[in-house]
C-alpha cells in the first residue's frame, strides 16, 4: 500500500517524449552518414596508390665551376628557378625542426590530415565567417606542389585523399625530404639548398639557427618575405618561426634570444664571370647540377683584360673588338675564352667571336701543306711563285697574287708556307685537290666548312670558307699533338680523360706524327717570320713557337694562331659587322695581342723554365740542301741551307740548276775549249725550268746563254755544221697546272756554220717550223717524249731527246 506521502513519477509531455525521439533518431542518421563519409572516404584513399614516380628529383639548376672551385654561374633550371635537391641527411637539423615548428608542429602524429587543425580551422571560419586559418599538413603541401589542386572545396578534399595515399605510399623522411627540396622560397629559388645558397653563400647544413629560423618562413610567401627585398618582414616572420620552436620545445629562451641577436648578412647574387665561356658551355646543353669546367680564372681575367687593352690601342686602325681561345693541348680543355671585348656592350657585346663563323684567310695553309708532304712532299721540294692563271681559259680566269704583289719564283715550300705566299700555296692545293683537302679539314674538326668542296675550289687554301676561332685553335691543337685530333672541351671530366688517353676512339690520329712535326718546324722558323713580317714583328717571341697568321679579304679579319708544345693560343681582331680594318694585316692585327696571351700562357706554370723546341720523330732527318731547288747541293751551289725532312723523301739527287760554264767574256756566250784563256770566265749560273722564263725576264734573273760564242766554238762546231743548243739532250720540262697551256712553249737555238740562208726544225719526224738566223723557234709543250732535228741544205744535226711530263 503505498505512503500517502509519496509523489507520483513526473512524466514529459508527449510532444517533449516525441521531439527526443526524433533528435535520437537523427544523431543516430548522422553518426550513420559521418561513419559512411569517412568509411566512403578511406576507400576511395585505397582504391588508387599515389603515383610515386611523381616523385623523382626534379633537374637541378646548374651551377658552372671554374677549375679551381669558384663558381662562374648558375644558370636556372627548365622551370626558370634556381634548385639543387640533396638528401634529407646532409640538411641541417635546425631547418628541419624549423619547418616542422612553424608549418605542421603534428606532422609525426598525424596520417596526412590533421583533425585537431581541421577542427580548429572549422571553429575559426564559424566564429568569425570566413577561413581565418589553415589546415594544411606538409604532407598536403607536398602534393599541391607536385599536383596542384583548384582552389575549392573539392580541390582541397582531393589534396586531402592524395596526403593520406602518401602517407601510406612513403615515409615521414621522404615527404621531408621532398617538401624541403620542393617548397619555394623566393628569388627564383626552389627548395632549401638553393635559397641557403642565394641568400646566404652556404649549403644548407651549414645554417645557423637565425638562419634556419628565417628561411623556414618564406614558404608561407616567399614573394612578400623575400629578405632581399623585404627584410623587415623576413624578420618578422623570423621571430614567429623562433617562437614556434620554443613553445615546441625544440630550444631554450637563452637559444632563441641569441637567435633574434644575430645580424643576418645577405650575399649579393655573383657577378656574371667568364660570360661568353659560361654561354657557350650551356649552349651544349650540359647535365643539370654541379660542372666542373676547365676554365682558369686567373688566365681568364688577364685574357679579358689585356683583350680590351689590344682593341682599344688599335681603335684609329678599325679594330672593333677581338676575340681569343686558349687550349690545353694534353686535354684539349679550354683554359680562356673571350668572345668580344665588353660582354656588356648593347649592340653586340654578347656576341662570342670564339665561336663566331669568319674567314680564316691564309691561317687553313699549313692544312694544306701537310697533306702535300704527306703525299711525298717536303719543306725542300720546289714550288713555283710565278705568275699563274686558273680558270677556263674560254672563261673567267683568276690571276692570284701575293701580299706583296710580288712573285719569288722557285720557293721551297718550307719558305712559301713560312712566309704565307699565296700562288705556291694554290699550287699546292691544285696537287693535293680540294676534296682530299676538305676531308682532311674535317678531320681535323673544321665543321663548319659544310658545304661540298666544289663550292670552295682551290680558295679553300687561302680561306674562301668560314671557320670559327675555337675550330682553328682545336686544328693547331692537333698538330701540336703530333697530329692526334683536339676536340676542345670545357668539361673537366672530357678534358681529364683525354690527357689521360682514355679517349682513343674520339681523339684518333688525323696526321702521321711525322709530318705534323714538318709542319710545326717550318711555324716555328723565326727566320722565316722575320723575313715576311720584319724583324720587329708582334710574332718574335724568343722562345719555341709555331705560328701562323691570316688576313681575309678586303682586310676584314685578322688572325694568329700559334702553339707550344703545351698550349695553343688563337686570336682574332676585326669587326662584328664586317667592316674594313684600314690595312690591317694579321701580324699587326691580331699578332700583337697573341703575344702577349702566349707569353702569359706559358708563364702560367709554377715550375716554369720555358717551352722546349719540338721534338722531332724518329722518322725525321736534317738535311743540307741547295737553297734554290732543294736537292742535294752541287758542287757549283753558292747557298746551302739545312732543312728538316722524312728520311723516306729525303733528296737524293744533286741541284739540276747550277752550273759553272765557260763564258767568252768578249760576247758572254759560252765559250769553247778552244778560247784562249784570256778570254774565258767561269761562272755560275741558275738553269731554271722553262716555266720561270717570263719571271726570269721580268726580275732580271741572268739565265745561263744558251749559244757558243762564235768567235770560239766548240770542237762539235764545224764549218758546215747545224748544232742544237737547246733544249739539252735529256732534259725534263713540266706542263704546270692551272695555267693556259697556250703560254707554255719552249723556245729552240741553234749554231749554224756557215750561215745559211734557212733551216728548218723537225719534232719527231716531222716539220715543225722553217727558221732564218738566229734560227730560234717556239714550241707549245705537249706531255711525251720527243726527238729535235735540225735540217738544212741537205745536212742533218744530230738528233737531242727530250721528256715533257
Amino acid at each position: 500500500m503505498m505512503s500517502s506521502s509519496s509523489k507520483p513519477a513526473r512524466k514529459w509531455p508527449i510532444w517533449a517524449r516525441r521531439w527526443l525521439r526524433r533528435l535520437g533518431w537523427a544523431g543516430a542518421g548522422l553518426l550513420v552518414l559521418v561513419l559512411l563519409l569517412l568509411g566512403t572516404f578511406e576507400l576511395v584513399v585505397r582504391a588508387r596508390a599515389y603515383p610515386v614516380g611523381d616523385l623523382a628529383p626534379h633537374a637541378d639548376s646548374q651551377r658552372l665551376r671554374d677549375a679551381r672551385g669558384g663558381l662562374l654561374r648558375e644558370a636556372v633550371s627548365g622551370q626558370g628557378t634556381r634548385a639543387a635537391w640533396v638528401p634529407l641527411s646532409d640538411m641541417s637539423p635546425l631547418v628541419i625542426d624549423a619547418t616542422i615548428a612553424v608549418e605542421d608542429a603534428r606532422f609525426f602524429s598525424h596520417d596526412g590530415i590533421d583533425r585537431i587543425g581541421v577542427l580548429r580551422a572549422t571553429v575559426d571560419a564559424l566564429r568569425h565567417g570566413r577561413a581565418v586559418s589553415g589546415a594544411s599538413t606538409l604532407t598536403m603541401q607536398l602534393v599541391r606542389l607536385v599536383h596542384p589542386h583548384a582552389r575549392s572545396l573539392a580541390g582541397k578534399l582531393g589534396e586531402m585523399v592524395d596526403a593520406r595515399r602518401l602517407e601510406r605510399a612513403v615515409s615521414k623522411r621522404t615527404i621531408l625530404e621532398q617538401y624541403l627540396n620542393r617548397a619555394p622560397y623566393g628569388a627564383g629559388t626552389v627548395g632549401v639548398e638553393a635559397a641557403s645558397q642565394r641568400f646566404f653563400g652556404k649549403p644548407s647544413r651549414h645554417l645557423s639557427l637565425a638562419e634556419a629560423a628565417l628561411l623556414a618562413g618564406l614558404p608561407k610567401a616567399p614573394t612578400d618575405l623575400n629578405p632581399l627585398l623585404h627584410p623587415a618582414a623576413a624578420r618578422a616572420r623570423q621571430r614567429v618561426v623562433l617562437a614556434r620552436l620554443l613553445r615546441t620545445g625544440k630550444l631554450t629562451r637563452a637559444a632563441r634570444d641569441s637567435a633574434l641577436a644575430e645580424p643576418l648578412r645577405y650575399v649579393s647574387a655573383p657577378p656574371l664571370t667568364a660570360p661568353h665561356f659560361t654561354d657557350y658551355v650551356l649552349s651544349l646543353r650540359p647535365p643539370p647540377g654541379e660542372l666542373a669546367t676547365t676554365l682558369d680564372p686567373a688566365l681568364q681575367a688577364d685574357a679579358e683584360r689585356l683583350l680590351a687593352e689590344h682593341v682599344r690601342a688599335l681603335a684609329p686602325s678599325g679594330v672593333t673588338n677581338a676575340a681569343a681561345v686558349i687550349l690545353d693541348n694534353a686535354s684539349c680543355g679550354i683554359l680562356a675564352m673571350v668572345g668580344s671585348a665588353d660582354y656588356h656592350e648593347p649592340s653586340s657585346g654578347a656576341v662570342n667571336g670564339a665561336v663566331a663563323r669568319r674567314q680564316p684567310g691564309s691561317a687553313l695553309k699549313p692544312f694544306t701543306y701537310a697533306l702535300a708532304f704527306e703525299a711525298g712532299a717536303t719543306p725542300a721540294s720546289v714550288v713555283a711563285d710565278i705568275e699563274t692563271r686558273y680558270g677556263d681559259p674560254e672563261g673567267t680566269l683568276f690571276s692570284p697574287q701575293n701580299y706583296s704583289k710580288d712573285f719569288l719564283g722557285p720557293v721551297l715550300m718550307g719558305d712559301a708556307l713560312g712566309m704565307s705566299l699565296n700562288v705556291p700555296a694554290l699550287r699546292v692545293a691544285n696537287r693535293v685537290g680540294p676534296d682530299a683537302l676538305l676531308e682532311r679539314l674535317h678531320r681535323f674538326g673544321f665543321a663548319s666548312l659544310d658545304q661540298p668542296a666544289a663550292h670552295y675550289g682551290l680558295g679553300l687554301t687561302l680561306g674562301n670558307g668560314e671557320v670559327t676561332l675555337l675550330e682553328l685553335a682545336q686544328g693547331y691543337a692537333a698538330l701540336a699533338r703530333t697530329g692526334v685530333a683536339c676536340r676542345a672541351t670545357p668539361f673537366a671530366a672530357v678534358a681529364a680523360a683525354t690527357a689521360a688517353g682514355a679517349r682513343p676512339t674520339t681523339t684518333p690520329r688525323v696526321l702521321p706524327a711525322e709530318i705534323a712535326y714538318l709542319i710545326s718546324d717550318v711555324l716555328s722558323d723565326e727566320g722565316l717570320r722575320s723575313a715576311a713580317f720584319g724583324p720587329a714583328n708582334a710574332l718574335l717571341l724568343g722562345f719555341p713557337v709555331a705560328v701562323k697568321t691570316g688576313t681575309s679579304s678586303n682586310f676584314r679579319d685578322n688572325w694568329a694562331i700559334g702553339y707550344t708544345q703545351r698550349y695553343t693560343v688563337a686570336v682574332w681582331s676585326g669587326d662584328f659587322g664586317g667592316h674594313s680594318m684600314n690595312h690591317l694585316a694579321g701580324a699587326s692585327g691580331a699578332g700583337p695581342l697573341f703575344h702577349r696571351l702566349m707569353t702569359r700562357t706559358v708563364a702560367r706554370d709554377p715550375a716554369h723554365l720555358g717551352p722546349r723546341p719540338f721534338d722531332a720523330p724518329a722518322g725525321i732527318v736534317e738535311v743540307s740542301v741547295c737553297a734554290l731547288s732543294g736537292q742535294r747541293p752541287g758542287p757549283s751551289c753558292p747557298h746551302t741551307r739545312s732543312v728538316h725532312v722524312t728520311r723516306d723523301h729525303a733528296p737524293s739527287e744533286p741541284c739540276p740548276w747550277h752550273r759553272e760554264l765557260a763564258i767568252d767574256r768578249r760576247n758572254g756566250l759560252l765559250a769553247g775549249p778552244r778560247c784562249p784563256a784570256r778570254f774565258v770566265d767561269h761562272r755560275v749560273f741558275a738553269a731554271l725550268p722553262a716555266s720561270y722564263s717570263s719571271w726570269q725576264r721580268d726580275h732580271d734573273f741572268e739565265s745561263p746563254p744558251t749559244r757558243e760564242s762564235p768567235l770560239c766554238p766548240s770542237t762539235g762546231v764545224i764549218p758546215g755544221a747545224l748544232v742544237i743548243t737547246y733544249p739539252r739532250p735529256g732534259e725534263v720540262f713540266l706542263i704546270e697546272p692551272g695555267y693556259d697551256r697556250r703560254t707554255q712553249t719552249l723556245g729552240l737555238t741553234a749554231e749554224v756554220d756557215p750561215p745559211l740562208p734557212e733551216v728548218t726544225w723537225h719534232l719527231d719526224g716531222r716539220p715543225l717550223a722553217a727558221a732564218r738566223w738566229p734560227y730560234d723557234a717556239t714550241w707549245q709543250l705537249a706531255p711525251g717524249a720527243h726527238t729535235l732535228e735540225l735540217i738544212a741544205a741537205g745536212k742533218r744535226s744530230d738528233p737531242i731527246s727530250f721528256e715533257v711530263r
